[in-house]
Formats: C-alpha cells, sequence, structure tokens
C-alpha cells in the first residue's frame, strides 16, 4: 500500500555533473528514519533536465542506499515513448513504482491522456503512479479523466500537485480507489482524509512531515508554514534553496544545481499561475 511519507528527493551532484552517490547516500540515510518511501528524479530532483546517464545514476544510487524503502523512480519525459523507455529502465534498477505526468504540450486531449497511461503501464510490469501537475506537463488532467485514468490496470496512485485542496477533496470524495497523495507541503492540512504526502520538504524536515501525517496539530501547523518561508519553497528554484541547506548541514559536498546555466542565464522555470511544480 502505498502512504505515509514519501520525500521527493533532491539530485546531489558533484562540482563536475556527475551525481554523487556519496551525497546520495546521506541524504538517503537523514531521511530514512521518517520515509516511508522515497522518489528521486522528479520535479524536485531536478527530472526535467537529468540527461539519461544521471537519472539513471541518481535512480541506481538510490535503490542501493534505501535499505528498504522502497524507491519510486519519477520520470519527467515529453512522450509516451520515452517515459516508457526510463520506465522499462527503472525494472532493471529495482525500483518500485514510476511516476509520470501526462505527454507534455496544450494540445494534448483527454483520451490521449488515457490512453498515455494504459500504454504506459501495458510497458511495464511496475506500478504507476499519476503525477497530476499542469504545470509540468502544459496541459489539465479534468476530473472526469482522472477517475478514468485511476481505475485503469497498474495505476497505483496519484500524486496530485495541481494547487487545488478543494479539487483534492473531491478526487478523495470520488473514491478512485487508490491512494491520493499530496504533493504541496502547504496544502496537506486542506485536503481531507490523505492517504499521504510526497513532498520535497522532507528533505530538510522529514520529521515535521511525518508528524503533519500523524499528528496535524497546531504547533506542527505553525512550524509548516514556518518551514516553507524558512526553506524558499515558494520559489521557482525551491530544490536549489533546500540544496543551499543540505550543504549547510553537510550533508551535500556543494549546492550545485544539475544544470548550470551559462553566467548571466537562467535556467526557464515551468510557470503556473497556482504553485510551481512538486
Amino acid at each position: 500500500m502505498i502512504g505515509g511519507l514519501t520525500v521527493a528527493l533532491v539530485t546531489p551532484v558533484t562540482d563536475t555533473g556527475e551525481v554523487s552517490e556519496a551525497d546520495t547516500a546521506r541524504l538517503v540515510a537523514s531521511v530514512r528514519p521518517y520515509a516511508d518511501a522515497l522518489l528521486p528524479a522528479l520535479s524536485t530532483g531536478e527530472g526535467a533536465v537529468l540527461t539519461d546517464r544521471q537519472w539513471r545514476a541518481v535512480v541506481s544510487a538510490t535503490v542501493r542506499h534505501a535499505d528498504g524503502l522502497p524507491v519510486f523512480a519519477g520520470i519527467l519525459r515529453p512522450t509516451t515513448a520515452e517515459v516508457a523507455v526510463r520506465a522499462r529502465a527503472a525494472e532493471e534498477l529495482g525500483a518500485a513504482a514510476v511516476v509520470a505526468t501526462t505527454p507534455y504540450g496544450s494540445g494534448v486531449s483527454q483520451e490521449e491522456m488515457v490512453r498515455h497511461y494504459a500504454d504506459l503501464t501495458s510497458a511495464t510490469t511496475l506500478p504507476v503512479i499519476v503525477y497530476h501537475e499542469p504545470a509540468v506537463s502544459g496541459n489539465t488532467c479534468q476530473a472526469a479523466t482522472l477517475l478514468r485514468i485511476c481505475a485503469l490496470p497498474g495505476i497505483a496512485a496519484v500524486k496530485d500537485s495541481a494547487g487545488d485542496a478543494r479539487a483534492t477533496r473531491e478526487l478523495i470524495a470520488a473514491d478512485p480507489g487508490l491512494p491520493v497523495l499530496q504533493g504541496l507541503e502547504h496544502l496537506l492540512l486542506e485536503c481531507g482524509p490523505l492517504a499521504g504526502c510526497v513532498v520535497a520538504l522532507g528533505n530538510v524536515e522529514p520529521a515535521l512531515c511525518a508528524a503533519l501525517l500523524s499528528d496535524p496539530s497546531d504547533t506542527h501547523t505553525a512550524r509548516l508554514g514556518e518551514a516553507c518561508t524558512r526553506y524558499g519553497l515558494d520559489r521557482d528554484d525551491w530544490y536549489l534553496a533546500l540544496k543551499t541547506e543540505l550543504h549547510r548541514r553537510g550533508v551535500l559536498q556543494t549546492a550545485r544545481a544539475v544544470f548550470e546555466p551559462p553566467p548571466g542565464e537562467r535556467l526557464p522555470a515551468p510557470q503556473t499561475d497556482k504553485e510551481v511544480p512538486r
């Protein structure tokens, strides 16, 4: 059963841009006592800019150091065919499930979204977790479509990062027959009876995230707001804010991004009028 706290991991890299296995091991060790699962290579892991080599390296390193925790491999690729290739690779690397969005592009129809997930579940033996995230895919999966996708064999859960607590509550109320996980920290306490969460904050505050699921008291609620502000989770480059903190603690040897743009340029971040993607 998928649930509890899944930590959406940052991707540790060296100064030369290689995935750091030593840093990955330290990061996993730091969150393992509180986590129920680990998720490398999604948005917080800068998954959209990982090369095939980097993607394989971070997924395999996470699996090697998970010490029994399930690893859900994030896949951020624009087409069904590309997602399927990485899903099959995730099987080989020992992942327990894969997490993927709809295909990219505003022109993707609702039927194409359903077909995408049907084809993906046919392409891999691993369970598939739906990453419901319009800011990444550039399209919106309608509520009725999402329920159809949830009914497909092989779909195991929904990571809802669309930024609409009411829609999450409605999805849960519709009883999709599988776990619904919230992907945005500040909405954790507004979505009703969640099965769990998949959050970036777990990199630096795993104990707090676990406590919020088991005991959503006023004290923990206040700490959540403070933590979201302190670690810059409202920034387009929230993953860099997390890496900076982990570097300060000595968990990471560098706060370097996976992709370093040329001097004076910025890596374009997905934009949305709701939330940054996580």
